[in-house]
């Protein structure tokens, strides 16, 4: 059995020194915290790797120094990560999620980019995900890659972790692409999320979005039950 983690970012970062690319472990709080996860199954990441080249060598590079460490990159354009990045995942979810709605912009490039970016990651990690491993999403800039593993892999055992503030349906309903984002989401099998309130509303936002029934924490699809649940994020002091 494999965990196949899946993230916006490795746990580290390709720098470029003159002429060559030196790696270095990231200091950002998701890498940390799932650094200290303890199990025996072999863990692999899925990520943008921090660095951008348009160059096939430097990516066979990258490539190579990094699958040698279970690690398997993302190569992300400058317009993508102008796009995606900085525009839907943190100028439109971002702000949408912490209550900021002056802050929030809509547009379509913004949008169709985070779906193009969505679907890279799925292309990178389905080559290697089995039957009985576990794939883990990791928070808002992947929202629709649940549902586009569980289409290509229907037996996937698949996570998703929320790692920012999950927002009342009166702000959420104001997302023009809420629907898509609620079915990516469900692809999952288990949806988690670092408080109970976040659940609330994401259950809330189910049932008045899509008309599914909930029952307490859990969600009724036609063939399979998505679990709900809050694990609020802590540390591992053995480590």
């Amino acid at each position: 059995m494999k965990i196949i983690i899946i993230a916006n970012r490795l746990p580290v970062k390709v720098l470029r020194i003159e002429d060559q690319f030196s790696i270095e472990r990231s200091e950002g709080g998701l890498a940390t915290g799932l650094g200290s996860l303890e199990t025996e199954a072999e863990k692999y990441w899925v990520g943008w790797p921090g660095i951008f080249t348009d160059d096939d060598l430097e990516k066979k590079e990258i490539t190579d120094k990094l699958h040698a460490m279970q690690f398997h990159p993302v190569f992300l354009s400058a317009e993508q990560i102008e796009n995606y990045y900085e525009g839907y995942s943190n100028s439109t979810i971002w702000p949408l999620c912490h209550y900021f709605s002056s802050y929030i912009e809509y547009r379509a490039d913004y949008w169709e980019a985070y779906r193009q970016v969505n679907a890279l990651f799925c292309s990178e990690a389905l080559p290697f995900i089995g039957d009985d491993d576990i794939v883990w999403v990791q928070d808002y800039q992947l929202m629709l890659l649940p549902k586009m593993i569980r289409d290509k892999q229907p037996n996937a055992n698949i996570g998703y972790f929320h790692h920012i503030p999950f927002p009342s349906f009166e702000l959420f309903r104001v997302l023009p692409e809420r629907k898509e984002v609620l079915e990516g989401l469900l692809g999952a099998d288990l949806i988690g999320f670092h408080t109970h309130d976040y659940m609330r509303y994401f259950i809330n936002a189910i049932y008045r979005v899509l008309g599914l029934s909930c029952s307490l924490d859990e969600i009724s699809l036609e063939n399979r039950i998505v679990q709900v649940d809050a694990f609020p994020m802590g540390i591992n002091y053995d480590l």
